[in-house]
């Protein structure tokens, strides 16, 4: 994620509110002021000369998000109008520009493990792919190819290098997994997470009713492509317990206080906004139909969401989850034969 829970934390407990606008874009809300910015993160430590390409690269405001700053750094970031978190994992500093105000950025050491940051360009068609392969089999690289929008030699090299692992193989009517539950098993290891901007919140409503707010919330505000993930989509899927948060994707967030929620840390939160860079969060094509209301992310991220979740049962909700994908599989491989 572009922006860390820590870093969400941080700002809400400075009064200050995200509203994303589109996987890297946000508007910062303080009280009446309000300012667009892009969300541009930085893995390693910047030097005042590296400001510069930034600025060449990007004419808009910009929130920079690095792990560390000198001073030199930091006063350059201000000189540029833009604005400054420093996440280190422990801790979040810096400063917000805001429609002319600068608002302070300081927390003090928090007990939440960070999370480990995945350096260079994310291979979402990969991804994508092994979502495709754990729906169902395929006929070729060219049929994969066009399910998933890349390249058919993007698809080809993929294909290779998961076959060198032994979770695909090609057989007589094509494309397959060699063994589901270990693909299963390589994703819940390998999947970076949708990356874009996470928001949480809090509401007193049972989980499933959230979902429906919120889903009324966007659509109302215009916003077309939501889908639900988490436990509320496990529990629509193959029910086993009773859900405990939300997620939600979205390709534009919203200020969700009109929803009910108020912002949360991660500890507290009820329900995640998520607006993802990973294309494969949507369903696919193929997938099969769910009954109900509510539309639902690609199964397999429900399954990363379900497995990111807390309690002793989160084991036994994910196996019962892989169950059910495993009856769908069946059905659309017959489906395939007849």
């Amino acid at each position: 994620m572009l922006i860390s829970t820590a870093a969400w934390k941080a700002l809400v407990d400075a009064g200050v509110l995200i509203v994303p606008l589109d996987s890297d874009r946000v508007e910062l809300r303080s009280g009446a002021h309000r300012a667009v910015l892009r969300v541009v993160s930085s893995t390693t430590v910047l030097h005042p000369s590296d400001l510069i390409n930034l600025k060449s690269r990007h004419p808009d405001t910009v929130l920079l998000t690095v792990p560390s700053a000198t001073p030199a750094v930091r006063a350059a970031v201000e000189a540029a109008g833009w604005s400054l978190l420093i996440d280190n994992g422990q801790h979040v500093t810096g400063f917000l520009q805001v429609a002319g105000q600068q608002i302070p950025i300081e927390t003090r050491g928090t007990d939440t493990p960070s999370q480990p940051v995945r350096r260079g360009r994310v291979p979402w068609g990969t991804f994508t792919l092994v979502r495709r392969l754990a729906e169902r089999p395929w006929s070729g690289q060219q049929q994969l190819a066009a399910d998933i929008g890349v390249s058919q030699p993007r698809v080809s090299q993929a294909l290779a290098a998961l076959t060198e692992q032994g979770l695909a193989h090609r057989t007589a009517a094509g494309w397959d997994a060699t063994d589901v539950d270990a693909l299963f098993d390589w994703w819940l290891r390998s999947y970076p997470g949708p990356g874009g901007i996470r928001t949480l919140w809090y509401g007193l409503e049972p989980p499933v009713k959230q979902a429906e707010t919120v889903v009324e919330v966007l659509t109302r505000g215009g916003e077309r492509r939501i889908a639900i993930s988490g436990d509320v989509a496990a529990d629509l899927l193959a029910p086993w317990r009773s859900p405990r948060r939300t997620v939600i994707y979205a390709q534009t967030g919203a200020d969700l206080t009109s929803a009910g929620l108020t912002p949360a840390d991660e500890d507290d939160a009820t329900l995640e906004l998520v607006v993802p860079k990973d294309p494969g969060v949507w369903p696919g094509p193929t997938t099969e139909e769910t009954p109900g209301s509510m539309p639902l992310a690609d199964a397999v991220q429900i399954l990363w969401d379900v497995a990111r979740g807390s309690g002793p049962d989160t084991d036994g909700a994910v196996r019962h989850l892989q169950r059910m994908l495993h009856g769908r599989r069946r059905r659309a491989s017959r489906s395939q034969a007849a």
